[in-house]
C-alpha cells in the first residue's frame, strides 16, 4: 500500500463542474472521504483518496419500488445485457473473461441498485467505468432480454406451459427458504406503511405483473445522474 497524500482541494472549491462538499480522514482505513456535488445535475460522488492499490468504481441508485414485481432487480439484469456502445449481448460476462478485475457484481438491495467493480490495473479500470456507466445510463433494453432475464411463458419438462425468466427463477428459489419467508413477513408486519414491506428483488407471484412499459419507466426515472451516487 503507498502512502496517503493528502488533497490539494478543500470544501467549496469547484472542479470540473462538481462542489467540494466536505473532506474528512477517516482514520480506520487511513483515507481522506471526499464529498462531491454536481452543480448542474446534482449527482453526489464520493471519493476515497487512499494509498490501497485497488481502484473502486460503483454508481448507486435509489430504486425504492411501490410493488413486488421485482422491477429493481429485472431492471439490474436488462441493463447489463448490452447498451448503446457495447450492442453486444451480453458486456457484463465478456469483461468478466477480458479484464483484469479483482470484482465485479451488482447489487439489487431494498431501496438501492448498486454496480461496483475493482482492479489494479489502471487502464482496466477505465475500460470498465466505460462498460458500467454505458450499461446503466444507455442500455438497450431489449424485450427480449426482458423476457429472458424476467419473465416469460415457456414449456416445462411435462410439455405444460408455465413462468420461466432468470429472476423469476432466482427468485422462486429465494422464496422457498424458510427464513426468507420468515424475514419478507416480518417485514411486511413491522413497516406496513412503507417502501420496505415490498420484495424489492421481485415475489414469484407479482413478477408476471411487471411490463415491459413499466421496466423503461423505471429506468426513465430512476437512472439519471440526479438519483445517482458515484
Amino acid at each position: 500500500m503507498n502512502e496517503t497524500v493528502r488533497p490539494s482541494i478543500q470544501a467549496g472549491d469547484r472542479i470540473h463542474g462538481y462542489v467540494v462538499q466536505r473532506i474528512e480522514f477517516v482514520e480506520l482505513l487511513q483515507a481522506f472521504f471526499i464529498e462531491l456535488e454536481h452543480e448542474r445535475t446534482g449527482a453526489r460522488h464520493v471519493h476515497i483518496a487512499c494509498g490501497d492499490t485497488e481502484n473502486v468504481f460503483g454508481v448507486v441508485f435509489r430504486t425504492v419500488p411501490k410493488d413486488s414485481t421485482g422491477v429493481a432487480h429485472i431492471l439490474e439484469h436488462t441493463v447489463l445485457c448490452g447498451s448503446k456502445r457495447y450492442p453486444v449481448r451480453d458486456p457484463f460476462f465478456s469483461m468478466l473473461k477480458r479484464s483484469l478485475s479483482t470484482f465485479m457484481n451488482a447489487f439489487t438491495a431494498s431501496d438501492w441498485t448498486m454496480y461496483p467493480f475493482a482492479t489494479q490495473n489502471p487502464t482496466d479500470y477505465y475500460n470498465l467505468m466505460g462498460v458500467y456507466l454505458d450499461a446503466v445510463f444507455h442500455p438497450l433494453l431489449d424485450p427480449l432480454s426482458f423476457r429472458q432475464e424476467g419473465h416469460r411463458l415457456g414449456f416445462g419438462e411435462d410439455g405444460r406451459l408455465t413462468y420461466k425468466g432468470v429472476v423469476y427463477n432466482e427468485m422462486k428459489g429465494a422464496m422457498s427458504s424458510a427464513p426468507q419467508i420468515m424475514a419478507r413477513s416480518l417485514l411486511k408486519e413491522l413497516y406496513p406503511d412503507t417502501t420496505y414491506r415490498f420484495n424489492s428483488g421481485g415475489d414469484p407471484q407479482e413478477i408476471p405483473r411487471l411490463t415491459y412499459e413499466g421496466l423503461k419507466e423505471f429506468h426513465r426515472v430512476h437512472y439519471h445522474p440526479s438519483n445517482a451516487w458515484f
